[in-house]
């Protein structure tokens, strides 16, 4: 019991030390945290219209979205791609080849101007190429994907992508 009563007297002292940090991190300024709560507000709403304008398939909408040095990546890029006008380059080959692709947002967080999303895109391949092989036509998929969306001046300045490309050759037959 003796080794015991420093403990609870540490662990006390911590106790107190935390609530103190505690009452001292609540006390900001009312300016800064509605300036926060705005900013995150602004990038929840970027968010929102772009999975309206992705869902509708209007590349020029989305487009008006992005920042002109937004930053894309994700895995099926070499390097970073720079600049909105890639959005059409990005997006428009998905909407030609699964012309009923949808995403479906999970669950989102947001902090500082960014907002972190969940989301399930779906959809049937119904066009190809003549490059692509013919296996895929008719093929449904369902790919869980995680970005991450940067929002500056209420414009997308940084789009990160994740999803898990092998789910995705397998469920379009290209992949065992």
């Amino acid at each position: 019991m003796k080794n015991l009563f420093p403990a609870l007297l540490i662990l006390a002292g911590t106790t107190l030390s935390c609530q103190q940090q505690t009452n001292t991190a609540t006390e900001v300024p009312e300016t800064a945290t509605i300036a926060t709560e705005s900013t995150d507000a602004a990038a929840v709403k970027v968010m929102h219209q772009m999975f309206e304008a992705f869902n509708s398939h209007d590349l020029a909408a989305m487009q008006t979205l992005y920042a002109d040095s937004v930053v894309f990546m994700s895995p099926e890029m070499e390097k970073p791609v720079v600049g909105a006008h890639h959005v059409k380059t990005i997006y428009g080959p998905l909407f030609e080849m699964a012309p009923n692709v949808k995403d479906e947002v999970k669950h989102y967080i947001h902090s500082n101007g960014e907002v972190a999303v969940e989301f399930v895109s779906t959809g049937t391949i119904e066009n190809i190429s003549p490059d692509d092989p013919a296996q895929m036509k008719g093929k449904t998929f369902e790919l869980k994907i995680f970005a991450r969306l940067k929002v500056k001046d209420g414009k997308i300045i940084e789009d990160v992508s994740y999803f898990d490309q092998m789910a995705f050759l397998k469920q379009v037959g290209l992949m065992e």
